[in-house]
């Protein structure tokens, strides 16, 4: 069904396409781009959003282009790879630009304290009102989220229900606004709003505005849901990690940095929040093979014989095996366990790798592993100066590691 509404969209956006442009142009490319989808992935849009999306005829031709645009971008949006706190700013930046306003803010429902809370604002009150609790009773937003309604206030100094305490905090004035509910399942778990309007909040207005709120509501409870999960799971893998890192007496804390490390770099190479999530939890867990390496090797203050280093190799292997047999991690997540003393020339271990043969995560973690045990304190060694470690990892690019790595490490630590 969703679909035909696709396809319905297609051939009316062509007529007015060339009617307002005189060609067909990006909008009917975008369009092509949705036909595709299948009606599970297409599911959690909500039958609601979508047809009002794409049937709303009180949008003129020229808006027309313009607004379906925005739409279908936050769509592919809501159905991307990104973390729930990006998609909603961009949401918040997309829904102020179609309604021309100064402000918007996205609150959640407080259920312990009975209040709303402000979890993303953008615009000239933001970044002074995220602690204010903003009571269900006495606020237009708390009006909103108990009615279950749109609410469009185009004099709210003069309205008794505005919150004023909101704009005293932030040294703001609010002139007008427009708020409707976030809703699952019919009910609230939050509301949406818009503040400052250049003129006044109109009926085509709440039409947008609900439009958001049924695309982002079901991504913004079950990407909580799964942030909340996912914050626990880091918080076990932190506690193992830990726990390794304690096994070996040379190197606490290592994971936790070559973590911390390793995600400076990939922000800086530009990678999308799951990877960097994904990559976090690698580094995290990266000499995770440890715990299957004997005390007596691990820890031996002495010289290792020829024999006991192929066993400490070895925590490459099992590390490597072990993240595989769990299948709710990503594939990338065990190849850095299994590859992170790789080097691109072949002299690496376990299987002695070469440039391509080595995963990205194993390339990046290889930097990251040797940065962390050469700055760190250790209880043989005093740290080595960042500059100097630098100059170890240059010199080695590109033969034994990825120069693309090196410098963007550089970059940020520098």
């Amino acid at each position: 069904m969703y679909n035909s509404i696709f396809y319905d969209l297609k051939i009316s956006g062509i007529e007015k396409e060339e009617k307002v442009y005189g060609k067909k142009g990006n909008f009917v490319n975008k369009i092509n781009d949705y036909l595709i989808f299948s009606e599970k992935e297409l599911e959690g849009l909500g039958k609601i959003a979508v047809e009002n999306a794409l049937h709303n005829q009180d949008i003129e031709e020229i808006d027309f282009y313009e607004e379906k645009s925005n739409v279908l971008d936050l769509i592919n949006l809501i159905n991307g790879n990104f973390k729930l706190e990006t998609v909603l700013k961009m949401t918040e930046d997309a829904l102020r630009k179609l309604l021309n306003s100064d402000g918007a803010s996205i609150l959640l429902f407080n259920e312990e304290k009975n209040v709303l809370n402000f979890y993303i604002t953008s615009g000239g009150a933001s970044g002074n009102i995220e602690t204010i609790d903003v009571p269900i009773e006495g606020s237009i937003a708390g009006e909103c989220f108990k009615k279950k309604e749109t609410i469009i206030i185009n004099d709210a100094q003069k309205n008794p229900k505005h919150f004023k305490k909101t704009d005293k905090k932030a040294k703001y004035t609010t002139t007008n606004l427009i708020a409707t509910p976030l809703l699952v399942d019919e009910e609230p778990i939050g509301v949406i709003e818009a503040v400052n309007k250049n003129g006044n909040y109109i009926s085509k207005d709440q039409s947008v505005i609900e439009l958001f709120s049924s695309l982002i509501s079901n991504k913004l409870l079950n990407s909580k849901i799964y942030e909340d999960l996912s914050s626990t799971i880091k918080g076990i893998i932190l506690a193992v990690a830990t726990a390794i890192d304690l096994r070996d007496r040379y190197t606490h804390t290592h994971s936790n940095n070559v973590s911390k490390v390793a995600v400076t770099i990939g922000k800086e190479l530009g990678f999308n929040d799951s990877i960097l999530e994904e990559l976090e939890i690698s580094a995290l867990l990266h000499d995770v093979g440890k715990i299957g390496i004997p005390d007596e090797v691990l820890n031996k203050p002495g010289k290792l014989t020829d024999e006991e280093y192929k066993i400490i190799q070895s925590h490459t292997i099992i590390g490597g095996d072990l993240l595989s047999e769990i299948d709710f991690l990503s594939k990338n997540i065990p190849l850095g366990a299994l590859e992170h003393h790789e080097k691109l020339d072949g002299t690496g271990y376990p299987y002695q790798k070469k440039e391509d043969e080595i995963s990205l995560f194993g390339k990046l973690l290889a930097v990251a592993d040797i940065y962390d045990a050469l700055t760190a304190k250790r209880v043989y060694k005093d740290p080595w100066p960042k500059e100097k470690v630098l100059t170890i990892l240059k010199k080695g690019c590109p033969a034994k590691f990825d120069c693309e790595i090196v410098n963007a490490l550089e970059r940020k630590v520098k």
